[in-house]
């Protein structure tokens, strides 16, 4: 799979742009800087089961490799079909492997970090990609903790040192 700076037209659609702003946050907060989207590189691939024109750009699956952050990446999945384009969900690690297995109309996702090895698949419960077997990172894990500061409307940021307002 390989993975590219820019952007085609279909990748730029109203729909991917819903898709990309769910997974923008988490938990009611913004997740990623804005700089980390357009750092971001895409990869087309089709993940579902069954028939499809390999010509039709528009039901394309979109994975964003997010930038790197503790040795690995976030995969965001966009998933696309006829029916509409969802959230997908996150998939961790190093590098991706899109697997020639399929569970609940998916394909499985593998990724490697520090030598071990998870499998995502996707949850018709949760309509996502949910790893099988304990999770190489949680998405919460990289969430800043919001503090208690002497004014109510001033959020602490660690990362920069210095407080900006919400």
């Amino acid at each position: 799979m390989s993975f590219t700076s820019n952007a085609q037209p279909f990748q730029r659609a109203d729909d991917v742009g819903y898709a990309i702003t769910e997974f923008m946050w988490f938990k009611g907060r913004p997740y990623y800087p804005v700089g980390a989207l357009a750092d971001a590189k895409i990869a087309c691939v089709r993940l579902s089961a069954g028939d499809f024109d390999e010509t039709d750009e528009d039901n394309l699956d979109l994975i964003f490799r997010m930038r790197e952050a503790d040795g690995g990446h976030f995969f965001e999945v966009v998933l696309r079909s006829n029916q509409g384009t969802a959230y997908g969900g996150w998939v961790w690690g190093r590098e991706i492997e899109i697997l020639n297995e399929f569970v609940n109309g998916y394909r499985v996702l593998a990724t490697t970090c520090a030598g071990s090895r998870s499998r995502f698949e996707y949850c018709q419960d949760l309509r996502r990609y949910k790893c099988i077997g304990p999770a190489p990172m949680e998405k919460a894990s990289f969430t800043v903790a919001h503090e208690k500061t002497a004014h109510p409307n001033i959020l602490p940021a660690r990362i920069y040192k210095h407080q900006l307002p919400r």
